[in-house]
C-alpha cells in the first residue's frame, strides 16, 4: 500500500466501508458509536478530497487497502486456482480483473471499481423459494452446489478443545482449552497473512469450556473448568501489545460453559455450568468500572450454547439443558436495559437442528455456525440472516470439525480452530471465505 495520510482507525473504517458495510455495522464492529463512525468519514474524506462513499471506495482499492478476494497465503498460487476461486454464488464462474483481455486494459484503468460484496453463503436458489422452516435434508442438498470456499492452514501447536478464540488487529489468539492431559493454559497467537503461530505468555490459570471477548484491545476471559473439575470465577484479562496478564473483577458466581458476547464496549455473559447445574442467569460486565452486574435472566437454562452481536441485538443460540440439545433461539437487548421493553425475545426461527458446544461468529451481519453436538451426527454449517428471520445452509468444512471448537472472523474469512472429535483433541486450523470482494471495470 502506498503512504496515506490516514490513521489507522480511519483505514480500518475505510476499509469495512470500501466492503458494503454501513455506518451501523462498523459501530457495531469496532464498538464506536455511530456518530463516532461518522467524524471518522468526514475526515477521511476530507484527507482524500473526496466527496461520496463510492470516491473513497475507489481509493481504497487502488491504494491496496481492500482485500479483493486472495485468500490467506494463496498469493502465490497457480493461475487454475485463482479462476477456481472466481465463482459466484450461483456456481457461474466471474471474470475478475486479472481475465481481463490486453485490449480492454486502458479501460479498466480509465473505469471506476465498483466493490460487489456478495455474501458468500452460496445457497441453491430453488432452497430459497422453498418452506420458510428448512430440513435437515433440504439444507444439505442446498450446500452442495458450491464452489469449495474451505482452506487448510497451519495447525495450532497445542491441539485442544473448549478453548477461547479472540480476533484483535487482525491476529488470531488461541487461550487455554483442554488437552490430552485436561485444561491447559496455552496461549498462542496466529497470523492469518503468513500462515504462522507463536507462542506467548501462558495463561497463569488453566481452564477449558470458555470463551473470550476483545474490548478496548484487551482480550477477557472469564471463568472456565478446573483441572480437578471444579469452575471458577476468576477473570483472566491479556493484553496482546504487552503479552501481559492481569486480573479483573471475579465472576459473581464461578461459571464454565457459558456463552459470552462483546457489544458496545461490555461483556454480557449467558447461562453456562456452576458446577452442580445450568443456569439461566445473565451478567454484563463493564471495564471501564471492573464490575460485573446481574441482568434478566435468559427464558431457557442452558450451557454450551453460542451468543454473538449482530443488528444492535445479542442472539443467543442453541445449547444443552442438561438433558437434550437445544433448538432455542433468544434474542437479548442491550440498549433496552432500564427501560420498559422487555430485554428478551423469544421469536427468531429455531435452529434447523438442536445442537450445542458449536462455533457461532458474525460477518457483515450475519451469523454463522459450524460444528457442534447433538441429535445429528455430521452437522452442517448454517447462517442466519437476522433481517428476514431465517437460516439457510453454507457449505460444510471439507474435514469433520466436531465439537468446542474455537471460531472467529478476520475481515470477509471465518477462522475454526481446535475441536474435539471422537474423543480426540484437534489442532487443525481452516479458513472460509464468508464474503467475496471483486473488482470490476466500468467500461465507457
Amino acid at each position: 500500500m502506498t503512504d496515506t495520510p490516514l490513521s489507522s482507525r480511519e483505514q480500518e473504517i475505510l476499509r469495512l466501508m470500501a466492503t458494503g458495510v454501513s455506518n451501523k455495522e462498523i459501530s457495531q464492529q469496532l464498538y464506536i458509536s455511530i456518530n463516532t463512525v461518522k467524524v471518522h468519514l468526514r475526515n477521511i474524506y476530507a484527507k482524500l478530497e473526496v466527496s461520496s462513499r463510492t470516491e473513497a471506495a475507489m481509493w481504497a482499492v487502488q491504494n491496496g487497502l481492500v482485500n479483493t478476494g486472495t485468500p490467506p497465503r494463496t498469493q502465490d498460487i497457480n493461475q487454475d486456482e485463482k479462476q477456481a476461486d472466481d465463482i459466484s454464488a450461483d456456481g457461474h464462474r466471474l471474470h475478475s480483473a486479472n481475465t481481463i483481455p490486453q485490449r480492454m486494459l486502458p479501460w479498466f484503468v480509465a473505469g471506476a471499481a465498483i466493490i460487489l460484496v456478495l455474501a458468500g453463503i452460496g445457497i441453491n436458489r430453488a432452497w430459497q423459494s422453498s418452506q420458510a422452516t428448512a430440513t435437515p435434508d433440504a439444507l444439505t442438498a442446498a450446500s452442495a452446489v458450491e464452489q469449495s470456499r474451505w482452506q487448510q492452514l497451519a495447525d495450532m501447536p497445542t491441539a485442544r478443545a473448549g478453548l477461547a478464540a479472540a480476533a484483535y488487529d487482525n491476529l488470531i489468539y488461541a487461550i487455554g482449552g483442554e488437552g490430552i492431559d485436561g485444561p491447559v493454559n496455552a496461549n498462542e497467537r496466529y497470523d492469518p497473512q503468513i500462515d504462522t503461530w507463536e507462542t506467548l505468555t501462558p495463561k497463569p490459570v488453566p481452564v477449558a469450556d470458555v470463551h473470550a471477548g476483545v474490548i478496548g484491545g484487551k482480550i477477557y476471559v472469564p471463568g472456565g473448568r478446573l483441572a480437578n473439575g471444579g469452575v471458577t470465577n476468576i477473570l483472566a484479562i491479556y493484553d496482546p501489545r504487552s503479552d501481559a496478564w492481569t486480573e479483573g473483577s471475579p465472576l459473581p458466581v464461578a461459571l464454565s460453559a457459558y456463552a459470552l458476547a462483546a457489544f458496545e464496549g461490555r461483556l454480557y455473559l449467558f447461562g453456562g455450568w456452576d458446577g452442580e447445574k445450568y443456569v439461566d442467569s445473565v451478567y454484563g460486565y463493564d471495564p471501564t468500572l471492573d464490575q460485573w452486574r446481574s441482568l434478566p435472566p435468559m427464558p431457557t437454562p442452558r450451557g454450551f450454547a453460542g451468543a454473538v452481536a449482530a443488528g444492535g441485538k445479542v442472539f443467543v443460540i442453541g445449547g444443552f439443558d442438561g438433558q437434550q440439545a437445544l433448538t432455542t433461539h433468544e434474542v437479548f437487548f442491550p440498549d433496552r436495559e432500564g427501560g420498559a421493553a422487555p430485554l428478551w425475545e423469544q421469536q427468531a426461527a429455531p435452529l434447523p437442528a438442536a445442537r450445542y458446544a458449536m462455533g457461532v461468529a458474525v460477518v457483515a451481519d450475519v451469523i454463522h455456525i459450524v460444528g457442534g453436538l447433538g441429535e445429528v451426527y455430521d452437522y452442517i454449517s448454517v447462517a442466519y440472516f437476522p433481517r428476514d428471520d431465517r437460516w439457510q445452509a453454507f457449505e460444510t468444512p471439507p474435514n469433520d470439525v466436531g465439537a468446542l471448537i474455537g471460531i472467529v472472523s478476520v475481515g470477509s474469512y471465518l477462522y475454526v480452530i481446535g475441536g474435539q472429535l471422537n474423543g480426540t483433541h484437534s489442532g487443525q486450523n481452516l479458513a472460509y471465505q464468508a464474503i467475496y470482494t471483486l473488482v470490476l471495470p466500468i467500461l465507457r
